[in-house]
């Protein structure tokens, strides 16, 4: 079954009541890999519980299913972003109202604490308007125009107004979405995944899980900075105590404000690692609401890949899309530096290289100009990624934002070496933390962009197969206590269990309420 949203305000897609309702921005079940796989994962380890997905995306991402669904998910509701529903036309006379409700979005994208997307709510139910009246409508132009010279008075109006209005829309497709029958709404990310669980939660009084792997407001941070679509008016001059507002800081504000509002609605938030935590009450998570559950892998499956013997050259793997974020270029200039201390090593890039062709062939590029072809590989998808973690020496990273990777947990389990730059838990998962029954370091941690900390690194394990081993059998042994995908479904189906619980209160718009 698949539902698209816009169909009525407020209102709930066929088909039986589901246990959990996962919802997940731009990925299953049509992306393969990331969150994905672990959203896939997560429906297929508890089977006794039944599940209903909404997959929030766009009108231009293709809706092939890249995953077979479950016997246990009931069914898949898209939300598309940008096509919200029309609503009714306005009466001449409520232009006034028009203007109020966007000024409500307005705050919505702004600076929220998540009382104005709840008084948003209430007047899109009672007016039913759309993109009728707050989009295509003369007073919503005009209140679009007060936006923009409060907002973004630096940029060119049509550029600002195209932002405007996709923003506006989102909002739009997210407060008409039809809304499965569910027991717990479990949002995947903050950010629009963050905003539709909210208003899931002040709708129908259901509880509401926000689960982070990286902090979305750092990700679009980073994406936002390389951004080559949006308009720089260069106001500021050289005058570095200058910020003009521009369409950069339009697009992070709304961000910023989509984690408060999701974090004010949610009853629980968790994160995969402590010092996610930080930045999660940096962005207005209460304290009380935080908790940790790490990423899972099947240790038993993967430990028992046996390790090739077969002769070959000393072997660096790395694993990951070839795109701007994982910053391939630093990984390939670090082999470049490291053939010169390792002279026979052997690069080999795992990964699709069609999420940004441009960059891919700028790696490749790069490869040829540093001379290094005969030491690096560019292998694309392959059908089995374990065949090459058994058959390498070391597994790499190089990328300047990663949450918990599951191909750096992965290569751990099968026994390699690792060399990470210092993102997300990357240094919690090789060096251990607080309360770690494991000692030890399973790899060392360099810091992101610098290529030569990384080539040494890797010259380390790679000449010295003692300390190697000790490396491997510190990571086997830290995945198989803290990170068994069996102690980390434990973890969900007991939060899930607790949110279920009719004794529970509940929390919605920082009011207790009582369970009906």
């Amino acid at each position: 079954m698949t539902a698209r949203a816009g169909s009525s305000r407020g209102g709930s897609a066929p088909g039986p009541a589901a246990d959990i309702c996962l919802i997940v921005e731009g990925g299953y079940p049509y992306v393969v890999g990331g969150v994905a796989a672990w959203a896939d994962a997560l429906i297929r380890a508890s089977p006794q519980l039944s599940f209903h997905v909404i997959s929030i995306t766009i009108s231009n991402q293709p809706r092939r299913r890249s995953y077979k669904l479950p016997d246990n998910a009931l069914g898949v509701t898209d939300v598309i972003l940008d096509a919200c529903p029309r609503g009714r036309a306005p009466w001449p006379r409520e232009g006034e109202r028009i203007r109020d409700i966007l000024g409500l979005a307005e705050i919505a994208l702004s600076h929220d604490d998540g009382s104005a997307f709840e008084a948003l709510i209430a007047e899109l139910r009672v007016t039913g308007f759309g993109q009728a009246a707050l989009l295509d409508s003369k007073a919503g132009w005009r209140a679009m125009e007060q936006a923009y010279h409060r907002l973004s008075p630096n940029c060119s109006l049509l550029d600002f107004f195209w932002s405007w209005r996709f923003l506006v829309r989102s909002l739009l497709a997210m407060t008409s979405a039809p809304l499965p029958r569910a027991r717990v709404f479990h949002a995947v990310a903050t950010g629009y995944s963050g905003v539709l669980g909210s208003y899931a939660r002040l709708v129908t009084k259901t509880p509401l899980l926000v689960t982070e792997h990286g902090i979305y407001t750092n990700e679009r941070r980073i994406e936002l900075a390389v951004a080559d679509w949006l308009f720089e008016s260069g106001g500021g001059g050289f005058d570095v105590a200058v910020e003009p507002a521009e369409l950069r800081s339009i697009w992070l504000n709304a961000f910023q404000s989509f984690s408060r509002i999701g974090y004010a609605a949610a009853d629980v938030i968790t994160t995969q690692y402590r010092a996610n935590q930080s930045f999660q009450r940096a962005d207005g998570a209460p304290s009380e609401k935080l908790r940790i559950i790490p990423n899972g892998i099947d240790v038993a499956k993967l430990a028992a890949i046996p390790r090739s013997d077969a002769p070959r050259r000393p072997t660096v793997v790395m694993i990951g899309r070839i795109v701007p974020i994982k910053d391939v270029r630093t990984f390939i200039m670090a082999v470049a530096l490291l053939k010169d201390l390792v002279p026979d090593v052997l690069a080999i890039l795992i990964g699709p290289e069609d999420e940004d062709p441009e960059y891919a062939a700028e790696c490749r590029q790069l490869v040829r100009q540093l001379g290094a072809e005969q030491a690096i590989e560019f292998l694309g998808r392959v059908p089995d990624v374990m065949k090459y973690l058994a058959s390498s020496d070391v597994l790499a990273l190089s990328s300047i934002s990663e949450a918990q990777p599951i191909a750096v947990l992965e290569a751990a389990a099968i026994g390699l070496a690792i060399v990470t730059t210092d993102v997300g838990s990357c240094r919690e998962i090789i060096e251990g933390f607080s309360g770690d029954p494991v000692a030890g370091r399973g790899g060392y941690v360099v810091e992101p962009c610098n290529p030569k900390a990384m080539a040494e690194a890797l010259a380390k394990i790679l000449l010295d197969g003692a300390m190697r081993r000790q490396m491997a059998d510190v990571m086997r042994r830290r995945v198989g206590s803290y990170y068994h995908k069996d102690r980390v479904t434990r973890l969900y189906e007991s939060l899930w269990a607790e949110l279920m619980s009719p004794a529970r209160p509940i929390v919605a718009g920082g009011v207790l309420e009582k369970r009906q």
